[in-house]
Parts: C-alpha cells; structure tokens; sequence
C-alpha cells in the first residue's frame, strides 16, 4: 500500500558549490516511499545540514557557521534556541564539536541515514501532514462535534470541530493515522489528554497544503479575481517569504493569478502552492463580498496582533519594514527569510 508522502525542507549553510553539487543528485537517490527532501531557504528548513569543516563553537552554545557560498554571510547560531535537527558533515573542523548527528556528504547511505533520523524527530509534523490531507479530503462530509482518530484501539487524535482544535499524540506513526478509523463522539468527549500535542484545524489544513506534491488548489482561483480576507490563524514563523509577499500585494490590491504572477515575481507552481495554503488558512478568497477591507496598513495590525504569539520570534524591527525588505528581496530573485541567528 503506497501513502502520500509529504514535502520536507531542508537548509544547507557553509557547504562550498561543488559540495552542494555533490549532495543534489544524492538527495535525488533517496527511496522511494519515504518524505521527498528538497532543498530551500535556511531559515525556513525543517532541518539542516552543515559544514563541519565551516562551523567554530565559539562557547557551549554559540555556533558560527563560515559562509560557503559568495553570496553567504556567516551564520552564528544559538544551539540552545535551535528547534529543528541538525547534522554536520565529516569531517569536522574542531575536536570541541560533539554534534548528535554526523554524515559523510559523498555517501547517499549515510545521507539517508541521517534523514531517516530528521524524519523520526519530525514524527509529529509528519502525523500533522497525514491528518491534515484527510481532513482536506472528508471535511464536506464531516458533522459538526468531536471525533476520535484511533488504530488498533490506540487514541492518535481528538478532533473537536466545535471548538476547531485537535490534540495529536506524539507517539503516533504517521502510517497509523493513514490506517484510523474517524469516529464521531458526543460532545462530552471533547478532552484532549494531557501529554497529547495542541494544534488547530487551520494549521493542519496549512501544514498539508504547504507540503504535499498534489495541486490542491481549488480551479476557481486560476481564472477569478482573489482578495485578501485576513491573515492567517498560524504563527508568523510559518509563513515564507512568498507568502508574506503575496499577502502584501493582495492587502493593496486583487489580482488573478495571471496579473499576480509578474506582480510577486513568483514561478506558477510556487504561486498556486501559496494560494492553496492561505486558501485552506481562510486568508484568501475569490468572493468579493467576503474580502477584507483592510489595506496594508491593516494587513500589518492583522499579522502583528493575530500571528505573533509566544511560540513565534518577536520582531526585531516593525512588521511594516519587515515586509517591505522581503518584497524587495522577493523580487530580487531571494527568498531568503530574516531570521534570529545572528548575521556576520
């Protein structure tokens, strides 16, 4: 039985060109059936890879990351604040690295390997994916209340459609929840256990549209006019670059997909992946009647008072600019998101 895999990103920083050449076509070598790994932003990855011939610990928790590229600055990062795997390739610059995870960038084997361990820390985003393409898929049949997801009588998942949260459990295979049985329950069993992790229908929906390989983008939206609704009921990390750009002109102006193609400066499939996202986030909409009437200004208010939350980065400057230099930067042909670690 074959399950649809999720999309998983990953960073690269200190690797030189001819290294990032090497590593390519064994990423392209991975198995099939397991997550599709392509490479992207740094600070927008789920994982990372680095250079250990490029990284200095400069104290316990202070890692800086020598550029590889020409276009590259030094990173310096705060290993304590570090919320993503990360792997270093061999061999290593300093004795004073000790990292969980080494591989040899020349072996697809050990680059497997060391994948195969991103993959199993990021269980729970892989769950979330699973769970989030069912709920795209059965969500017109579904009625309103609480259901249970289980597996062999195991509890994977409440979902309560009253109060539009869900609880995951954390040991849940993501193979399992493909497998679920959906059972609807009184309203009365609606508690979400203890040890079980907190998320929302808005963010599964996001988290499948943002990584599936599937066009899941309703036809509606390649041939109307789309608005601005309001921003997304997710945190401001998740949002990339492209997405905050394509927000940003459609709080000034609606746009087709057409128009709004030259006006992001945004390839179609990455233009129609976005769409869909902030599509199943309720943000965007091809009913004028529906959209918001706020302009950028608002958009700025809307983000920074509905997204922001103690899970996401405080901004370092206001949002306002925080936009604008990643809407130059998009149409610069960089996409590289500002992000807190320390540029050099």
């Amino acid at each position: 039985m074959s399950f649809e895999q999720p999309v998983l990103w990953l960073g690269m920083a200190g690797f030189t060109p001819e290294q990032r050449a090497q590593l390519s076509p064994l990423l392209g070598r991975l198995s099939k059936g397991w997550p599709a790994w392509h490479t992207g932003a740094f600070a927008e990855a789920d994982a990372w890879l680095v250079s250990g011939e490029k990284s200095r610990l400069l104290s316990a928790n202070t890692l800086k990351i020598l550029p590889g590229l020409p276009t590259e600055r030094a990173l310096q990062l705060d290993l304590a604040d570090v919320d993503r795997p990360i792997a270093f390739s061999l061999p290593l610059a300093s004795g004073d690295l000790d990292p969980a995870h080494t591989f040899d960038p020349t072996s697809a084997v050990s680059l497997r390997k060391v994948l195969q361990q991103f993959e199993n820390w990021l269980r729970p985003l892989r769950s979330q994916f699973v769970l989030g393409g069912q709920l795209v898929e059965r969500e017109s049949q579904l009625l309103p209340g609480v259901y249970h997801v289980s597996y062999k009588g195991s509890l994977l998942a409440v979902m309560d459609f009253q109060a539009w949260r869900i609880g995951i459990s954390p040991q849940a295979d993501p193979v399992a929840f493909e497998l679920a049985r959906w059972d609807k329950r009184p309203s009365s069993a609606h508690d979400i256990p203890g040890h079980f992790l907190h998320s929302s229908l808005t963010q599964l929906r996001w988290i499948y549209a943002q990584r599936t390989e599937r066009d899941v983008l309703p036809p509606r939206y390649r041939s109307r006019p789309i608005y601005f609704r309001h921003a997304p009921g997710v945190p401001l990390r998740w949002l990339r670059d492209s997405q905050l750009l394509l927000l940003r002109e459609l709080s000034f102006e609606a746009g087709d997909f057409d128009s709004l193609l030259p006006r992001t400066g945004l390839a179609p499939a990455q233009l129609a992946r976005d769409l869909a996202t902030l599509y199943f986030a309720g943000s965007v909409t091809t009913t004028a009647e529906k959209a918001g009437s706020t302009g950028f200004a608002g958009l700025e208010e809307n983000l920074t008072g509905k997204i922001f939350s103690t899970a996401a980065r405080a901004p370092s400057t206001d949002l306002a600019t925080v936009l604008a230099r990643r809407a130059q930067a998009a149409q610069a042909g960089d996409l590289t998101a500002p992000v807190q670690l320390g540029l050099q």
